[in-house]
């Protein structure tokens, strides 16, 4: 796969303390460090949607033409790489790190499609990023077919849960209430949006689901289409404060009405064509 790469530069200097750097991205969440002697690598992945993006600093530089650049301009020889098929979720969130990272070590960016080394402008790096992940999708018919292109405001709403999830695991934890991951089936033509939850158990009910497995007493298995009750089942949750619309809590007081009433819904036969993928196998419809 491409990648999106912007690359670092100084104003009238070259100068980064090295153990400030290393120690910045120590503290950083989520990051790696590996070195040899080609390059020095800081490696990011969020930890429940298990997408990430690279800085890396290199011996020399890696600027395509950099002699037609400005000389008020220097090159760290720094570079960060992402991964072009990212959600625009995604995307944003490694932006608002890159941009703390850019103030932190008073740098600015560089990208061949910019006149000249630039500050750090959000709308401009979104507009040239979401120009690019148009054009390599369009140019790569196969390895799109491993991607799943919905609706960009589901998406949204969907990742931004996963991106919750511990928080809300912590702000449950007390009170014995289950916060499901997402179960996605594919199977080339339809998505199913799943969780799976105990039967009898309170439960957090994410946004934008379609399937609700219930793991029955006996353990079995079985699969029921949420949305033709939903509805139904609308007065029986709260609204979880603070996170996405559509994140809701099922009332320890309604749970047998709830599951008397998602026992009655449609069962829902999932064959064995369908195949289980991950969030960032989802990308935003294009508009």
């Amino acid at each position: 796969m491409a990648h999106f790469r912007l690359h670092f530069f100084k104003e009238k200097s070259r100068q980064i303390d090295i153990d400030l750097l290393l120690n910045y991205f120590r503290e950083q969440e989520g990051f790696h460090t590996e070195m040899d002697e080609k390059s020095v690598r800081f490696s990011y992945e969020h930890q429940t949607l298990y997408v990430g993006y690279q800085y890396r600093i290199t011996p020399r530089s890696t600027v395509p033409d950099i002699y037609r650049l400005s000389p008020n301009y220097l090159d760290v020889n720094i570079h960060v790489d992402i991964p072009i098929l990212t959600s625009d979720f995604m995307y944003q969130h490694f932006l608002k790190a890159i941009d703390t990272f850019t103030r932190t070590f008073k740098l600015f960016i560089y990208h061949p499609l910019f006149e000249d080394v630039m500050p750090f402008r959000y709308e401009l790096l979104t507009e040239v990023f979401r120009m690019m992940k148009a054009k390599y999708i369009e140019k790569h018919h196969e390895e799109m077919k491993e991607y799943v292109f919905i609706d960009q405001k589901i998406l949204y709403k969907m990742l931004k849960y996963e991106d919750d999830i511990i928080n809300l695991k912590a702000y449950y934890k007390d009170i014995l209430t289950f916060v499901p991951k997402y179960q996605l089936l594919f199977n080339g033509k339809t998505l199913i949006q799943a969780i799976e939850i105990q039967d009898g158990m309170l439960t957090v009910i994410p946004p934008e689901i379609n399937t609700i497995f219930i793991r029955m007493k006996d353990q079995t298995l079985k699969a029921f289409d949420y949305e033709s009750i939903a509805k139904k089942v609308e007065n029986l949750l709260n609204k979880v404060p603070g996170t996405i619309e559509g994140t809701n809590v099922l009332l320890k007081k309604h749970v047998p009405k709830f599951y008397k009433i998602l026992k009655k819904a449609t069962n829902k036969d999932i064959d064995s064509t369908f195949y289980s993928i991950r969030s960032s196998k989802l990308l935003e419809e294009e508009s």
